[in-house]
């Protein structure tokens, strides 16, 4: 099994990728919350050590869930979170396939589940973001399954 490292830098893909890889661990070695967090810090390098060595004294008791709000403001400030929410209530088809507007629109969605929290919801959003003669061709294949019921 690969430790997953973080080095540091706001790169929300690698800081996504190693708190899942933190929590896949979790879920094979039954942790207590302060092991956790040990845990974790014991993956951290380079920029991203020196900036738990210079916080950990203030953060003796810390629990998981305190140290990702800590880890996620230090990596994941508030407005690149805002810039990725923007990013996909504007997000539109324009010129990439219907793969690539449905990769996107998997990728960007993850930051805004309030737009996409229901099954409908959902639908809605990927369905707004189409081009209009891609919609057209969705409504049909909604009305024939309509009338086929």
């Amino acid at each position: 099994m690969k430790v997953p490292l973080f080095l540091g830098g706001v790169d929300l893909l690698k800081v996504e990728a190693w708190v899942l890889g933190i929590e896949k661990l979790f879920e094979v070695f039954s942790c207590l919350e302060a092991q956790k967090v040990q845990l974790a810090t014991f993956t951290l390098e380079d920029e991203a050590r020196r900036w738990w060595m210079l916080i950990q004294d203030d953060s003796k008791s810390i629990d998981w869930t305190r140290f990702i709000e800590l880890f996620y403001d230090k990596y994941y400030p508030q407005c690149v979170h805002d810039r990725n929410v923007s990013e996909f209530g504007e997000l539109k088809q324009g010129n990439m396939s219907v793969a690539e507007y449905e990769a996107k629109f998997t990728e960007l969605a993850r930051f805004a589940p309030h737009m996409v929290g229901t099954d409908y919801k959902k639908v809605r959003k990927f369905e707004d973001g189409l081009h209009n003669d891609m919609l057209e061709r969705v409504n049909v294949l909604k009305l024939l399954l309509m009338l086929m019921c």
